[in-house]
This record gives structure tokens, sequence and C-alpha cells, in this order.
């Protein structure tokens, strides 16, 4: 599968001088290519600035270099800045994929569905280069959220002469989660037990773990979320009736998802900088990537929220290494969680300067009490502080600083529903509806969320039914160069689709908050396919189930 964001992968490099380089890129490491472009061009990274201008989509193909350095040769060679904007075919032969992958799957269980073990020997293509194929393998065994007392994870990188691969949103958890998702479903119906309570009977709870992990889950919400998506099966099923008459075949398909909050391996760092300007208003920087998302508007809203101040009152300059601070990069489902956790500290940072500055201007003991500060019996907000300290004659400027090195990545989880049915005449499958519920701890933005929920979905059905880079085997060259040959889904192809939030709270997440980015994907293609086999009877094994069925557009109103 590739990504296909809409805007192509470019960039402008200008290293006209011979000296300073300067580049333009929809990048989502900007850090990272900063320090590896100063490796090959051969000058100090302080004399290198990537700047990331507004990016449309990335779901990780930006998250490694492509020709930025040849930009930059060449643009030295010229002493003239220069572009370079890949067409779609060469989005499409020539940047990354998401890994190919065959998993064998084990999976036992006593006869009252109690599991007692699972084994995977799961095999990534990862093309010609290694690129991201280890670390991909890793994180794929880390997101086991069943308590199985036996668990054994047997991963391999396979190099192909395939495309190159890289990260993907889902990152190594997309395939596995699809093999164990179906084969819990298939020892469901060996067993004649309720999938949904087969999965609930052995998902990890709060002070648990995963297996092979010794990080406890801090929260779980895992039964609200079976609730609200039964709650809305039931009442599709009360309008629409669920059909079975011989020739079409309706039925639902269930799987449970989890991911990460961030790197896996908790590697992820990240820090803010927060400016208190003389009026009370704050300018926020930080070095995370918006690549459409909306990640600048959540960690403003953070800072909005932590100082207690309007949200419009928060300015933010994101991903320019020339002024922003440190940040490994826009991927792991990272930026809620590891930057959000920064910029909460910085803003902390804000409140104890500010607070030890008007105790040292008043001479008196200043407490904090609801994001007001407390001078004797005078009671002042955020806005009348600052005034108070940066006018005052031996007054200072106040500024922030937060950083955090992630020692913690709490799982979101996620149920699905789709409702799918197969036309036996033609064998034929249609998408009716998809329902997903997610728990993210506290949503910082519920519609932001809900947007994430539905592009993962979207995304997700693509991978499912359709998306898959084909190779000529004998000119060794790929089929897939354009998006006539490329299928991705248009709208018509989507079914109804419906974005639940759980309620709940994560103790160690900014403001309660997890990850819902990489999450909302997950459990897609192992909903999907548990629908069409219960629809059609038949045991399915492999995507994308175009090789196998028609694919129908789903008719709406």
């Amino acid at each position: 599968m590739q990504h296909t964001a809409i805007e192509p992968t470019v960039y402008i490099c200008d290293f006209s001088d011979g000296r300073e380089l300067t580049i333009w890129s929809n990048s989502q490491t900007v850090f990272q290519e900063r320090r590896i472009i100063s490796e090959l061009v051969g000058i100090p990274e302080s004399r290198i600035r990537i700047v990331k201008p507004a990016v449309g989509g990335g779901f990780g193909a930006r998250q490694q270099l492509h020709s930025q350095p040849v930009a930059a040769l060449l643009s030295r060679k010229l002493k003239r800045p220069v572009k370079i904007v890949n067409s779609r075919e060469e989005e499409l032969t020539s940047t990354v994929v998401r890994h190919g992958a065959s998993a064998s799957v084990r999976l036992g269980a006593m006869n009252d569905g109690s599991m007692t073990a699972f084994y995977a020997d799961y095999k990534l293509n990862t093309g010609p280069y290694t690129t991201h194929g280890p670390t991909v393998l890793c994180a794929g065994a880390r997101k086991f959220q069943y308590a199985v007392p036996h668990y054994f994870f047997d991963g391999r990188c396979v190099l192909t002469n395939h495309a190159s691969a890289g990260a993907f949103r889902g990152y190594g958890n997309m395939q596995l989660a699809f093999a164990r998702e179906v084969m819990i479903d298939r020892l469901a119906l060996r067993l004649g037990l309720d999938p949904v309570e087969l999965r609930l009977k052995n998902h990890v709870a709060v002070g648990g773990h995963f297996p092979g992990s010794e990080q406890s889950v801090t929260s779980c919400e895992i039964k609200e979320c079976v609730r609200l998506c039964i709650e809305k099966r039931e009442e599709i099923d009360a309008a629409e009736g669920v059909t079975d008459d011989g020739e079409i075949t309706q039925a639902w398909g269930v799987p449970f998802a989890c991911h990460g909050s961030g790197p896996s391996s908790k590697e992820g760092l990240s820090s803010a900088v927060v400016n208190v300007n003389s009026d009370g208003s704050v300018e926020l920087l930080v070095g995370s990537a918006d690549i459409g998302q909306g990640s600048e508007t959540m960690l403003s809203q953070i800072a909005a929220e932590t100082l207690g101040i309007p949200l419009a009152e928060v300015s933010i300059t994101a991903a320019d290494t020339k002024i922003t601070p440190y940040d490994t990069g826009t991927f792991g489902s990272s930026q809620t969680f590891i930057c959000g956790t920064a910029v909460r500290r910085a803003c902390l940072d804000v409140y104890e300067s500010l607070k030890k500055l008007l105790s040292e201007l008043s001479g008196e003991m200043v407490s904090l009490c609801d994001r007001s500060f407390f001078i004797g019996k005078e009671k002042l907000d955020f806005q009348a502080a600052v005034k108070l300290a940066m006018f005052h004659q031996r007054g200072g400027v106040i500024i922030g600083r937060g950083c955090y090195k992630a020692d913690a990545c709490p799982n979101p989880f996620s149920v699905c529903m789709v409702k799918a049915e197969y036309h036996r005449s033609i064998n034929a499958v249609r998408l009716l509806h998809l329902i997903e519920a997610v728990d993210v701890g506290t949503p910082i933005n519920p519609l932001t969320v809900e947007g994430q929920i539905e592009g993962g979905a979207a995304q997700g059905v693509g991978y499912t039914l359709t998306e898959q880079i084909e190779i000529n085997n004998i000119a060794k060259k790929p089929l897939s160069t354009d998006l006539l040959h490329y299928k991705i889904p248009l709208a018509s192809d989507l079914p109804r689709i419906h974005a639940l939030i759980a309620d709940g709270y994560e103790p160690v997440g900014p403001c309660g908050a997890k990850s819902v980015g990489e999450l909302s994907t997950v459990p897609i293609a192992p909903a999907i396919v548990n629908a069409v086999s219960r629809a059609s009877g038949r045991e399915i094994s492999r995507l994308p189930l175009c090789e196998e069925f028609l694919v129908l557009p789903n008719v709406t109103e």
C-alpha cells in the first residue's frame, strides 16, 4: 500500500552561497533530516535550516529523506534555489510503501474461551533497503492487548526487489492485528461464543500489562467502547434490519485494536518554549510538525487550558529548526502525549516563574489557586499578573520551557463494527456501515478526534478492498504508476462512518489525553474481513479483497 497523500513530496533547497542551506520541505521529522543532511553534504547542523510549511498529509511517507540532498547539491552547483516536485508516478514507485507481510499465527484456548497461548511467525517485505524495517517489525510485537500466559513472537525482515518499504500509519500493527483478529473470530465460531464477549473475557485491564511488556496499563475504556458500538449497531439494525434472503446476506464483523502514544520503545523526545507577551498573550514554540492532523491547534489548546487564557491568546510556531526547540518528529502518534506533555510543562514553568517574580516584587507569599494568583487578599488572573510582573520597576520577562523524554507509552484502544453484505450470484461485497468507538483518554479536541477516525477508516477501507502496488515480475517494475491503476477509495466506495468517543481519562497524559491518529486505521481491515467472512461463509486470509470479490460501491441517499 502507498500513502497517496494528495500533496506529493516536494522541497525547495537554497544552497546558493555554498555555506548556509535552507530547505522548505513537507517533512514529518525536520530535526532528524537536518542531522542526516549534515552528514551527507558535509556542513554543520548549525548552518542548515529546515522549515515545514503547511503540509497536505504525511502518514509516515515524509518520515525519511527523499531527494533533498540532490536538490541541495544542485542548488550549490547552480548557485540558485532548486525546487523538486514528485509526479504521482514517482510518488507510487520511488518513495516508500507499507511493508507487505506474511503472518502465520496460532491461538490456543480452553473450551470456555480463555486464551492460553499466542504464536506469530511474522515476515515483512522491506524491499531492497532496510530503512524502517526492524523498528516496524518490533513495534508490531508490542501491540498484543490480550492477557495470554504464553506469548511467542518470531519476526523477520526480508530484503526483496519490491518497492522500498518505510513508515506508514499503523507502523507494524496493521498487518499483525489483521491476522490476530481474524483468527480470534474463527476461534469464536469454532467454540460457539460471541466474538465480543470472547475478546472482553481475555482483554487486559487497568493494572495489567501486555504480554512481553513491563509497562502497566494505566487506563482502558474498552467496555465503554463496546457499549457505544452495540448501541449504534442496534439502532442501525432497528432502522434497516439484517437481510438474509439467499441472494444477499448481511453480517456484522468486529475486532478490537490498540496502539501507542509515541514510539513503543519510549524513545520520543520533545520540548516547548512559551514566550509571554506584556498583554498576557503567549507565543508557543514547538519542534513538532503538523502534517494535517491538527496538532498545532491541539497543542495551543493545551497551552490555553493550562494557563487559563482564551485560545485566541495563543499563537504557535512549529517545526523550524532555526527557531523552534528540538523534537524527534511526528510519528508514533506522539504529538498529543509527548509534545503535549512538553507544552504543559512549559506552561507550568511559566506559572512558577511568574509566581516567584511576583513574590520577589511584592515581598509577600504568592499562592496559586484555580489558575489565579493571590498576593495577600488581592486576586489576579493571568493577564493581570503578567502586566504587574513585566511593568513593575523591578519586573522582568517571563519565558517558560518544558521538555519531555517519554517514560511511558499509554495505549489507546478501539472497537470497530462493520456491516457488510455479500451478493451470492455475482460474488460481490458491499460495505454499508462502519462504527468505530475509541478510548483516547480525554479528547483535547473532539472534532479533530472524529476527523481522525473518519480519515483513518477511509484509509483502512482502501487497504482492505482495493489498494495494492502491483509488480510486473518479468519487467521487475511496478505496474501501479497512477491513480487510475492504483485504486484509492472514492466517497462512493465508503460505508457510512459513525465515529464515537468513549469518556475516559489517562492519568499520565497531558490533560488526561492519549493518542488517536494511527489507532483509527488499525481495526478496519479485520472488521471488514470478519463481516464479509460471516456473510459469505468463506474464510479469508489475504488482502486486498478485490482479488477474490467484486467490490460494489456503497449507494447512499
